[in-house]
């Protein structure tokens, strides 16, 4: 009898040991609500029961050191940040945080102001005003970043001064400080000074995806678990899951703060010849835009389910990286699924990570059109980290640790493929709520990434994409009274644009 009561305790221990993966922090893209047909995402589309931490997106910052609203019509005049705040109706628990930067915004204002006392002091006070006000209960800092894209070689101290002064400020209020990360390791040498930033936030969000995508020129997986045999190279051998998480552990993060990215959406990209279909192909660029998300290069996990449930696409896994592709003709998708998902999530508790972080929830089948279930992706992540189903929205719960265990897979030898730019998930931001099929009276092609207003209706622009030709179902329209102003990307009162009607 004392046996067995001394084994079932050491049982107990170990599991304890292994079960620190208790965090799940849910990115929302506030943007998707002004995507069409099933891509359409709101705030009341989120199960706030599948995550214990959720974050809208995004803020911005303005050249005196303020937190700026990026979208007013749709986060304060239809009601997206009061609208977010009520998802604690649904779930008391769950901790609802915005999220300032990403990609889109750049670096060079960070920069600016965290090395700056003055600039740096105002940030803090706003930030601090900023969550009170509309009701979040923390801050996600997303510079895209530090000491580079416009940054200063002075970034990498002035980020830990920025950290810290938030932190003191934020412990006063009882409010919660997380980052988001670039993953690999040569970001550790210029951007961020790991034992220090580990003193002060709670959190870290490491975005361990976009490892491999169209700028390669081969095939190549958005988010593999570990390297091809290849992959031997210095840059090469950092661009997978494992190297990065070691990485981060290894530069002094404490692992209880370490939260592992996952994607909720696939790169793509076209093959140079439709026979060869391997990892490492040959490719002539990005794949075909989707849908929803209009971005070549990249789809959302709904767009590629329906996809793959329309038929046409041969599905394969590579069991050295742990994840699934599919092809059809010259169309290849790098992707995850909710079985690489999985071993993600198991990758994480053995590791003792502190939890997970998804990008995006908007992405995700929300309303199981492909049969998998309602964000399949998302409940895949939950049902791992707390070994059971997800509650029903409506339904709230205390979640407590899991005690799992699960046996590590053997990692097979690092390696190496091109070098990658320094890009992450590309966010776009829309100010407007509804389509229209008028086309221009002249062919315009997009001269960058971003927005491109109507030469001939200014309450009408275009979402652009670099180098390509306006399509008809990019045209978007301001609302009502409302008129498109190229210097600041916003449908605004017509004395605000230099628009002549």
């Amino acid at each position: 009898m004392k046996v067995a009561a001394v084994a079932g305790l050491l049982l107990i221990s170990v599991a304890s040991i292994n079960a620190a993966t208790d965090r799940i922090v849910c990115y929302f893209g506030s943007w998707a609500t002004y995507r069409i047909g099933n891509g359409k995402y709101d705030v009341e589309s989120i199960n706030p029961n599948l995550c214990t931490h959720i974050v809208y997106t995004f803020v911005g910052l303005d050249t005196k050191g303020n937190v700026k609203i990026l979208d007013s019509w749709l986060d304060i005049s239809l009601g997206g940040y009061s609208r977010f705040i009520q998802l604690k109706q649904r779930n008391p628990n769950v901790k609802l945080m915005v999220a300032i930067g990403g990609w889109n915004e750049g670096s060079a204002s960070y920069s600016t102001m965290a090395n700056s006392d003055l600039l740096r002091a105002v940030f803090v006070e706003s930030a601090v005003a900023f969550v009170k006000r509309y009701g979040f209960d923390g801050f996600d800092v997303d510079w895209e970043y530090p000491t580079l894209r416009g940054g200063s070689v002075d970034d990498r101290v002035g980020f830990v001064k920025l950290l810290r002064d938030l932190r003191a400020r934020f412990d006063q209020e009882g409010l919660l400080l997380s980052i988001a990360t670039a993953a690999t390791a040569d970001y550790l040498r210029s951007a961020y000074d790991v034992p220090e930033i580990n003193k002060y936030v709670h959190f870290v969000n490491l975005m361990a995806y976009d490892l491999h995508a169209y700028w390669d020129a081969q095939t190549g997986a958005n988010a593999p678990m570990y390297p091809n045999s290849w992959e031997t190279g210095y840059t090469s051998s950092m661009l997978n899951v494992d190297a990065c998480v070691k990485a981060w552990l290894g530069a002094g993060l404490d692992p209880s703060k370490l939260v592992l990215g996952v994607p909720v959406y696939g790169h793509t990209f076209k093959l140079s010849s439709t026979s060869d279909t391997r990892i490492g192909a040959p490719t002539i660029g990005p794949g075909d835009a989707g849908p929803y998300t209009l971005e070549p290069g990249t789809l959302s996990y709904l767009e590629i389910c329906e996809k793959l449930a329309a038929g046409g696409y041969t599905k394969a896994f590579s069991s050295v990286q742990q994840v699934p592709y599919a092809y059809s003709g010259n169309q290849w998708i790098s992707y995850d699924d909710v079985n690489s998902i999985a071993i993600k999530v198991q990758y994480a508790k053995r590791m003792n990570l502190g939890g997970i972080m998804v990008w995006s929830i908007e992405s995700d089948d929300a309303r199981g059109i492909c049969g998998e279930g309602q964000h399949p992706i998302t409940s895949a992540v939950y049902r791992e980290v707390f070994g059971t189903v997800a509650p029903t929205p409506g339904t709230t719960t205390t979640t407590a640790k899991t005690t799992t265990t699960t046996t590590s897979t053997a990692r097979p030898i690092t390696t190496t493929t091109t070098q990658r730019p320094l890009t992450t998930t590309t966010t776009m931001y829309r100010t407007t709520t509804t389509t229209t099929t008028a086309r221009p009276t002249q062919k315009l092609v997009c001269p960058a990434s971003g927005f491109l207003r109507d030469p001939n209706n200014c309450a009408q622009f275009y979402q652009c994409y670099p180098g390509l030709p306006i399509q008809e179902n990019w045209l978007l329209r301001c609302p009502s009274g409302l008129y498109f102003d190229p210097t600041a990307n916003v449908c605004t009162y017509l004395f605000n644009t230099d628009c002549t009607v």
